[in-house]
């Protein structure tokens, strides 16, 4: 991922989902960074997303930011998880890209 405008996200939180409903996400944690290309998250587990995820990301006051994600291959002895930007509604990217300073 990019290191030019990331947002250090100790206290922000992302939750993950494999459909698009409503129901309880499959993972809920704090982020570690984000930045334009993507969602870097560390010690998420063991825990197997498939390809592609919905992200729900804290990065400023009100809704989060929804985007659809695709999981990036990981090493198999870290937690640590990358999630690379695959779709952004246009509404959605611009309040990313205004929490990102841009």
């Amino acid at each position: 991922m990019a290191t030019n405008n990331v947002i250090t996200l100790h206290n922000h939180r992302v939750a993950l989902r494999r459909g698009t409903n409503a129901q309880a996400p499959d993972i809920e944690t704090q982020a570690d960074s984000i930045d334009q290309d993507g969602v870097h998250l560390n010690d998420v587990g063991q825990v197997d997303l498939g390809r592609y995820v919905w992200m729900d990301l804290n990065v400023d006051e009100g809704e989060p930011v929804r985007a659809l994600g695709e999981v990036q291959p990981r090493d198999p002895l870290t937690l640590a998880l990358d999630i690379k930007f695959k779709h952004l509604f246009p509404d959605q990217k611009r309040r990313l890209m205004r929490a990102l300073g841009k």
